[in-house]
């Protein structure tokens, strides 16, 4: 409705006021101009979203610097650019993190946001917040390394939660195989846990199945971890309500 009205009001003023209003003179015009600008900007959404995201702020007001300094096209095509830039640079480097339990709650949790969390020993969950590209891959493979030599000599398992992996290609899939030889080359083995039929579907399209990709990826971290508890002995008891 108030569009509607706005639209009967612009309309009435081109066909009837045009005449009057070339006696306003041109500064109060632009007063008008500028207060109608300044009623657009939204600080109050801006202050949420700086509460949750600084990043998406600042890219706020450099599209609106750029509109008000080259154009709504060229601002807007600015602002797309850096939109892009930043999805890239989330895409190349995703949050990872290594996955441990909480007393007294359900599930697992990042032992890097609950320093109270436990891992477990002989044993990383790991966990990588993205799909595996080629934007990526290399960025993968170096931090998952990095996090199982943080474990120590002592590492037997190395169990990769692959829920987040929403899509890989085929530079993923020789990451993962890359990462499998230098863990056994160390000792440890490698499972992977969740989309099971998605990672043996992609392995198949590309070429790289094996039959032991249907030991070394299972269903669930349930299962992972299950099966990571039967061969190591001195791995503490795991509550059935951790999972």
């Amino acid at each position: 409705m108030t569009g509607l009205v706005a639209a009967v009001t612009i309309t009435a003023v081109l066909l009837f006021l045009t005449g009057p209003l070339r006696y306003v003179p041109i500064a109060a015009l632009g007063a008008l101009l500028v207060f109608a600008s300044i009623s657009l900007f939204d600080t109050r959404t801006l202050r949420e979203i700086w509460s949750i995201d600084r990043t998406e702020v600042v890219l706020a007001v450099i599209t609106t610097l750029g509109v008000v300094a080259l154009g709504a096209i060229n601002g807007i095509l600015i602002a797309v650019g850096l939109a892009l830039v930043r999805f890239v640079k989330l895409t190349a480097r995703p949050r990872d993190e290594v996955l441990g339990t909480v007393d007294g709650l359900p599930g697992l949790y990042s032992i890097e946001r609950h320093p109270d969390a436990r891992t477990f020993p002989g044993l990383v969950l790991y966990r990588f917040d993205g799909p595996l590209t080629f934007f990526n891959s290399d960025y993968f493979k170096m931090r998952a390394l990095a996090v199982a030599e943080a474990a120590g000599p002592e590492l037997r398992w190395f169990v990769i939660d692959a829920i987040p992996v929403s899509q890989i290609d085929m530079t993923g899939l020789y990451a993962l195989r890359d990462l499998r030889l230098r863990l056994e080359a160390r000792g440890t083995s490698l499972l992977l846990a969740g989309r099971r039929t998605e990672f043996l579907a992609w392995f198949r399209e590309a070429g790289l199945y094996r039959p032991e990709h249907e030991t070394w990826i299972l269903p669930t971290l349930r299962q992972a971890l299950k099966a990571c508890r039967r061969e190591l002995k001195q791995l503490a008891p795991i509550n059935q309500d951790d999972m």
